[in-house]
């Protein structure tokens, strides 16, 4: 197979790239110390945050092209063109909630492989996992209970992505057309259980984002929640990292309508447990969205569906999920973007041959003489009165 390139990448996209590949060669050997299911701490960290990716069964590494990239894979939000902000409340079993929060926009600068305008996000998760009822016999034979909070957890991020390559590539005749995007997040993570014992973590995101534009083909990989374990008395437990390889394809229908197929395979790393995802997402008239999904592989097994209405720029988001009652769950998100807003003057830069070609100069229409109309004739003055006086 012979391929050519039409285009070189610059020395800083490289270096960022190399940086990423270390980083993420350092992280793979934790696969190997993976402990049993549940071994982790803080699953909630397992949660689906987007009711859009839940509605298709979790598969969105390789989609990620809202917000919600800065929980699935932080190299997404090389994709933001507008400000965004969302807002999404999650019901679960008994009286389990999920509340997340999020704003995120394209910074008005280049990024470090200079090629585009970076993305960054900031996000809030926090979550109570029900009640929890304490009941102690007293020395006079009395029973006395009190009601305290089983866990509750708050997780902060700071998300970063930008596109670090884009080029045309030829391949058996082929001229295929890739960006790749990469993306770093880092998180802070508290917990509480039952009101008494608390501990704090940190931890990393890191993804990278393929795109093939011609084909609508894009691939996705992204490590999650990797960092220091939670220690709440004496014993430390990790976090539960993720691996997520997905691979999206895109195609328009008719008129204004498209599907979007996707599906992804999950590792956990600290957990002997994987996951294999599938979704479809059909837009119909760029107003409504409906979804559907598959997750196979692990105990949350099932189905999933979902809706969603857009209307300029907001956005409303329904999904749930069809497994067992104990895994049931629904989400709802309200997302708006700023489509009023215009970045400030950037030159967009340009990545192929045509940079070395002088621009052809505009053409000078000439000037069209108006033409010269004889000049009317004024009329003489009116003689001033004479003092000379004819007599007949």
């Amino acid at each position: 197979m012979r391929i050519s390139r039409y285009n070189r990448k610059s020395t800083s996209a490289r270096m960022f790239l190399f940086s990423f590949i270390l980083a993420t060669g350092y992280w793979l050997p934790v696969t190997g110390y993976a402990g049993g299911p549940g071994s982790a701490s803080v699953q909630i960290l397992k949660t689906d945050m987007s009711p859009r990716a839940m509605g298709m069964g979790g598969s969105f590494a390789a989609v990620a092209d809202d917000i919600y990239a800065a929980h699935y894979n932080p190299a997404g939000l090389g994709q933001l063109y507008l400000p965004e902000a969302s807002a999404m409340y999650l019901s679960g079993f008994e009286d389990s909630k999920l509340q997340y929060l999020a704003f995120g926009m394209p910074l008005p600068i280049t990024g470090i492989a200079g090629r585009a305008r970076p993305g960054m996000a900031v996000s809030a998760v926090f979550t109570q996992s029900g009640q929890f009822t304490y009941r102690r016999i007293n020395a006079d034979g009395s029973v006395s209970a009190s009601d305290m909070d089983a866990e509750s957890n708050r997780i902060l991020s700071l998300t970063y992505g930008e596109k670090v390559y884009s080029g045309e590539t030829r391949i058996e005749g082929y001229k295929a057309a890739f960006d790749q995007y990469l993306g770093l997040s880092a998180k802070y993570i508290g917990s509480e259980l039952l009101g008494k014992y608390s501990a704090s973590a940190f931890a990393l995101d890191a993804g990278w984002l393929v795109r093939e534009t011609n084909l609508g083909l894009t691939f996705g990989a992204a490590l999650s929640n990797y960092g220091t374990g939670v220690k709440y008395l004496k014993e430390t437990s990790p976090l539960p990292s993720i691996l997520r390889l997905g691979l999206a394809y895109e195609r328009p229908t008719v008129l204004d309508q498209s599907v979007l197929l996707a599906v992804e395979n999950d590792f956990y790393t600290t957990e002997s447990l994987k996951s294999f995802r599938a979704g479809l997402e059909y837009h119909f008239e760029k107003i409504f969205n409906f979804r559907l999904g598959y997750k196979a592989l692990e105990d949350n097994r099932g189905g999933t569906m979902g809706l969603g209405i857009h209307h300029e720029g907001f956005s409303l988001d329904f999904a749930m999920s069809l497994a067992s009652e104990v895994f049931n769950t629904s989400q709802v998100s309200f997302s708006y973007k700023f489509t009023g807003w215009r970045p400030g003057e950037h030159k967009k830069p340009r990545y192929h041959e045509e940079e070395d070609l002088p621009r052809p100069k505009k053409a000078v229409k000439p000037a069209v003489k108006e033409p010269v109309r004889p000049r009317k004739r004024e009329a003489a003055p009116a003689e001033k009165n004479s003092d000379l006086y004819l007599i007949y």
